[in-house]
């Protein structure tokens, strides 16, 4: 595992303008890593063609979709080091050079993607975007892959007593582990790509995941039950590396900041059409769909609550006011 010594020294060593393939003096090719959501594929063709049409062809990006680069710490560090310009990358990757990005993984913080957005935007969100810049990243959008939800072939799940015992993929994050731990479950880090072989294999139970994942990688032939907890609003910023968006000409940084905004509404607008489309796609394929009341939700929070892990986020924070500011909703 690589660790974050290493991912320190990637961004201290921001020297990497070697990262930019200038096919003449004022041209600049610049490639892109992003995920395997069909939105995010899409979403990347705009940006390229955008890119192209602001620059009057100056700007080529070079788009690398579905890890074909390598998996998020991978493509984060040769972002860093410049060998990627940019990269689409999980909240729970950058958090050990941006503490404060642990206010994403906290459960329940977000009750609706518009709250997500207001946050992006929020003073906060402005904190959050400076301390990337810190570390050499400069941050051009935020994608979001939407509401994460349980899924299991066991039982429907609506409390968390319901996950108790199932061995369940997660991401590899303290706080995540942490958090299905104290929901019951027995939580195992692991690579999105080992998902469905292990659910096939018996490896695991269960994972978690917004729908446009599980769409995109037919979640619904190897899972029976979706529940739709809506624990967390999944955000994926896009970010560049930061010394060679300051070597840029302001023609082709207002040609990337138009193609990155144009990415960043395509993306949304596409993963919102795929998240309402989703209960339906699952039903046909024969899976049940549950939709957790109030009441159950709230067990879910005051649990957290009551085996600490808001407490372990702020922990983790810089700025840890941050989450009792979010979670009251004034911001």
């Amino acid at each position: 595992m690589r660790s974050f010594k290493k991912l320190l020294l990637a961004a201290s060593l921001g020297c990497a303008i070697s990262s930019m393939t200038a096919q003449a003096a004022d041209d600049l090719v610049l490639r892109f890593a992003n995920v395997s959501t069909q939105s995010s594929v899409e979403a990347g063709k705009v940006f390229v063609d955008v890119a192209a049409k602001e620059s009057n062809g100056r700007l080529k990006i070079e788009h690398f979709p579905n890890n074909m680069l390598g998996d998020d710490r991978i493509v984060l560090e040769s972002t860093l080091m410049g060998d990627i310009g940019m990269c689409q990358i999980a909240t729970s990757e950058l958090a050990p050079l941006v503490p404060d990005m642990n206010i994403y993984d906290a459960p329940f913080i977000f009750k609706s993607a518009e709250d997500a957005w207001k946050f992006e935007t929020s003073k906060y969100g402005k904190q959050i975007a400076d301390q990337l810049e810190e570390r050499n990243l400069k941050l051009l959008a935020v994608a979001d892959l939407g509401f994460r939800n349980y899924t299991n072939s066991k039982l429907p799940v609506r409390v968390p007593a319901d996950v108790d015992g199932q061995k369940m993929r997660v991401l590899n994050s303290d706080v995540h582990i942490a958090m299905w731990k104290a929901w019951g479950a027995n939580p195992t880090p692991m690579a999105w790509g080992e998902v469905i072989p292990g659910l096939q294999q018996g490896t695991i139970d269960s994972q978690e995941h917004p729908n446009v994942g599980m769409l995109s990688n037919k979640l619904y032939e190897v899972q029976h039950y979706i529940s739709f907890t809506k624990h967390i609003f999944t955000v994926q910023p896009l970010v560049m590396n930061k010394e060679i968006f300051d070597s840029m000409d302001e023609q082709l940084q207002n040609a990337l900041l138009k193609a990155a905004e144009a990415y960043q509404n395509t993306q949304r607008k596409l993963n919102q059409e795929l998240d309402s489309s989703a209960e339906a796609i699952y039903k046909n394929y024969g899976c049940e769909v549950i939709h957790i009341t109030d009441a159950e939700r709230q067990q879910w929070l005051d649990m957290a609550k009551e085996k600490g892990i808001y407490d372990l986020v702020k922990k983790l924070m810089t700025n840890p006011e941050i989450v009792d500011t979010v979670l009251k909703g004034e911001y």
